[in-house]
């Protein structure tokens, strides 16, 4: 190919390496530059193209909720627009960010670009129902001027590319033709880091090995997981069993105050931060990943590459019916009512039942293709190539 087709990986503020990195092996007929924003909520360093920061609304928080609340706009990236001139292919993301919206107009100039959009949102019509706080209604402007974004996204966008068969039931529930939509489950890449040097250092060698890897705000379950983990070590009495609470947020210190007055913390170590490598170099030496995930009015579990990356290396997941995560874990996992640590201590106890744990694992090894690298490569080239064809 004489010419590389130059593509733009657009993210506003959630530019991160567990999605990134797999843009940075597409081949040298591709040229990747990733824009983000100067407030980047992830750290990105490690990706192999050029990023590009600019000014955008999720920067400040007065600019951030003005442009949401008088213009509809989420993340509004200043400037975007002239940025995009020249690339082949723009790769946003979701039906309501305005970044999306700023590359369909790019179309306008450019007649050969092509706009591409990940979707993760799986909350149907959250945006017409008390998306305000403290008003019985959303607004009549705000509400025609977010579904006019919606609007013109869902007309310009050329292929929509949902993780998940939920995300792909809100789109069609948007009105974006079938014909429109592809689903293209989300990779993992192959990860080599061992971790039995971590556990070796923290004094775990032996340990049964349990893990919670997630920000610590209670849409995740946290609270629940605790009281869950609580109850199971009363029902087995065992204390060689540890849960790794790994991550960082507002209720962790409240978390490990409550795990005082229960007396658990024999049986928890609190991980504030580790390299997403270490972690994926835990899961072989962990029986379970737990996952506490609620569901609430505007927001559920969207993926979670906390549980694909669990599963692809032999995890088995416990976790609940929250959004997409039945669908993810499939049955390499079991599942428990969000919000009931009744449920999650049973889940945690069937689990020790070697038959069944073994077929979970066994599941584990089946599911690993579903989130291949290669795979996932293979199948978003074919999709930018079949564009220029």
């Amino acid at each position: 190919m004489e010419d590389k087709i130059k593509v733009a990986l657009v993210r506003g503020d959630s530019l991160n390496e567990w999605e990134g990195k797999i843009w940075g092996e597409l081949g040298d007929d591709f040229q990747v530059t990733a824009f983000c924003s100067k407030k980047n909520l992830y750290n990105a360093k490690n990706l192999k193209y050029p990023i590009k920061n600019l000014f955008s609304s999720s920067d400040n928080f007065l600019v951030h909720n003005l442009d949401k609340y008088l213009n509809g706009r989420f993340q509004n990236m200043f400037g975007l627009e002239k940025e995009l001139d020249g690339f082949d292919i723009v790769h946003t993301a979701e039906i309501s960010y305005f970044f999306t919206t700023q590359a369909v107009r790019v179309k306008k100039k450019n007649k050969n670009l092509k706009v591409v959009a990940t979707v993760w949102d799986n909350s149907f019509g959250r945006f017409e129902y008390n998306y305000w706080p403290g008003f019985k209604n959303p607004p009549l402007f705000w509400r025609k001027k977010i579904n006019a974004i919606i609007k013109e996204n869902a007309e310009g966008v050329d292929l929509f590319l949902p993780v998940t068969e939920f995300s792909r039931g809100m789109l069609l529930a948007y009105g974006v033709p079938e014909n429109k939509i592809q689903i293209l489950t989300p990779a993992v890449l192959n990860n080599d880091t061992d971790a039995k040097d971590f556990l070796e250092e923290k004094g775990l060698a032996g340990k049964e090995i349990y893990m919670m890897v997630n920000r610590m705000v209670k849409e995740k379950g946290i609270y629940d997981v605790l009281y869950g983990w609580n109850m199971y070590l009363k029902s087995v009495g065992n204390k060689n069993k540890i849960l790794l609470m790994i991550g960082s947020g507002p209720e962790r210190e409240n978390l490990m105050r409550l795990a005082g007055d229960l007396d658990v913390k024999d049986n928890i170590l609190f991980i504030q931060q580790l390299p997403n490598e270490k972690v994926r170099g835990l899961y072989k030496y962990a029986k379970a990943l737990i996952l506490g995930s609620l569901p609430n009015p505007m927001w559920q579990e969207q993926f979670g590459y906390v549980l694909a990356e669990a599963i692809t290396n032999g995890c088995p997941v416990v976790s609940t019916y929250s959004g997409a995560i039945p669908e993810v874990i499939g049955d390499a996992g079991v599942l428990f009512a969000p919000g009931n640590p009744v449920e999650l201590k049973n889940a945690l106890e069937k689990i020790d039942n070697q038959e069944f744990y073994g077929r979970l694992k066994e599941n584990c090894e089946k599911m690993k293709e579903k989130f291949a690298a290669e795979k996932f490569k293979e199948e978003l080239i074919g999709i930018y190539k079949g564009f220029l064809i």
